[in-house]
């Protein structure tokens, strides 16, 4: 069953509800404002549309054209220069003020277990393009939310497109409880400003998750870095009573683990905002990866579709 509420402003919210799954995404931002089963809800987020569009933690949000951070907001391609937004010190993080995900969607498509929202997003802030964007959200009988990308640029551009979600499958409180396994035997090591400076391997370093192991145990439980996924690798994480399982097309994934969390909003049932209330599964391509030319990325070429999945599957243990 699929409903649609207007909030006012040109913004609405779509919920689907599939057995005992609900979900519901705003057209703002194309950002996933619920996610629960049972109606306990495992996701963090706001009741206000208007406090997504004020909070500096992307919460829920597509980012787009390219997620994560640009050493220096600039890159080479082609021979030509191009200078983006330093919103992140002297880097430029979430593709600065072209985010997609601070722009407006259309809905574009309705159905009983689905929703797909459109954006036009004009060039802009360094990045090349006018880009024609389609998220489909699609849930299944089995609790898999799965979120597709399309993308489609007039422009040669580099994308890596993800989904901003912070996750909490206790429903609120510290996140450093829950058990994370990651299938990725290798990560990028990052300097001071969080740009990456090597791949290496996970073995032996605070950074090995094969063997599941709480997120607490070790640095804190502070984490804001890229995994290099293995083939068909897979990312659990686990609650006392729910689990989380998040796969992708994408060959990489972000974990961030909410350290700087904040908001002058409060989250559902008036609950504050703070740091490690929630984590991210941002699936990617390495992160500046138009500065390194051997990190995986992608460029998009003008009369192409690129498209991407990613799933997240909800179930009690």
């Amino acid at each position: 069953m699929v409903e649609t509420l207007d909030l006012g402003e040109g913004r609405k919210r779509i919920t689907v509800r599939r057995g005992g799954y609900t979900f519901s995404v705003l057209t703002q931002g194309a950002i996933l404002n619920r996610f629960t089963l049972d109606g306990r809800n495992a996701i963090l987020g706001f009741d206000d549309y208007k406090a997504y569009i004020h909070a500096p933690s992307y919460m829920g949000q597509v980012v787009g054209p390219v997620a994560n951070r640009i050493k220096g907001a600039s890159f080479q391609m082609d021979g030509k220069e191009y200078l983006l937004d330093k919103n992140d010190k002297e880097n430029c993080l979430h593709s600065g003020s072209r985010n997609y995900g601070d722009e407006l969607f259309e809905i574009a498509g309705l159905s009983d277990d689905s929703v797909t929202l459109a954006l036009i997003s004009k060039e802009s802030a360094g990045f090349p393009g006018n880009h024609e964007v389609m998220v489909t959200y699609l849930l299944s009988d089995d609790g898999t939310l799965t979120i597709d990308y399309q993308i489609r640029s007039d422009k040669r551009c580099p994308v890596s497109v993800t989904n901003h979600t912070y996750f909490n499958l206790n429903g609120g409180g510290d996140i450093r409880d829950h058990v994370l396994r990651l299938d990725a035997q290798e990560y990028l090591r990052v300097d001071d400003d969080l740009i990456p400076v090597s791949v290496d391997k996970v073995e032996g370093t605070d950074f090995d998750f094969r063997i599941p192991t709480r997120i607490g145990e070790r640095r804190g439980g502070a984490y804001d870095h890229c995994f290099s996924l293995d083939l068909d690798g897979a990312i659990v994480v686990e609650s006392s009573d729910l689990r989380l399982t998040c796969r992708t097309s994408m060959p990489a994934v972000q974990l961030y683990t909410g350290e700087f969390l904040s908001s002058e909003y409060s989250a559902y049932d008036g609950i504050p905002v703070g740091p490690f209330m929630g984590f991210c599964l941002e699936s990617e391509y390495y992160p500046d990866f138009v500065n390194h030319p051997n990190y995986k990325g992608c460029y998009l070429e003008p009369g192409l579709t690129w498209r991407a999945s990613t799933s997240y599957r909800l179930e009690r243990i």
